[in-house]
């Protein structure tokens, strides 16, 4: 039996989703390139996507937990950082705009600073995971 924990993560999935479905069928976003900058990305699903799917119900549970989490210690490091539901979405820096479009792994991380080469990584990283990679890709002393 999973624990009532699980439940409301399975809940908080379901309510947020839908939304999602709603603002991925918009024009991508633009993400504006100031500073340091992560944008967590994960495919919209559908309610019935999850219901029907257990993995994607936990993928989706998992990355949001720890998108949570890791909000705080990246606006302490300056970092801006930003949670998009999307099947796209284009970064602006100065006058350059370049379209992203996930591969076959619709879920990951696109790391980037102005003047430097993006850094993306597939997959759900967790918080401590995720602020060793940006310590390490924007030259952040270890904490």
């Amino acid at each position: 039996m999973k624990p009532p924990v699980y439940s409301v993560a399975v809940v908080m999935a379901l309510c947020l989703a839908a939304p999602a479905v709603q603002l991925g069928a918009q024009a991508s976003p633009v993400v504006v390139v100031r500073g340091p900058t992560v944008v967590a990305f994960f495919e919209p699903v559908m309610g019935t996507d999850l219901e029907n799917d257990a993995d994607t119900n936990e993928v989706l549970a998992d990355f949001q937990l720890y998108t949570t989490q890791v909000q705080g210690p990246l606006k302490r490091r300056g970092v801006e950082f930003q949670v998009l539901y999307e099947r796209s979405f284009r970064m602006r820096e100065g006058g350059k705009v370049a379209t992203f479009r996930p591969g076959k792994v619709k879920v990951g991380y696109y790391l980037v600073a102005p003047g430097k080469r993006p850094r993306i990584e597939y997959g759900v990283m967790t918080d401590v995971d995720l602020l060793q990679l940006t310590d390490k890709y924007f030259g952040f002393a270890a904490r």
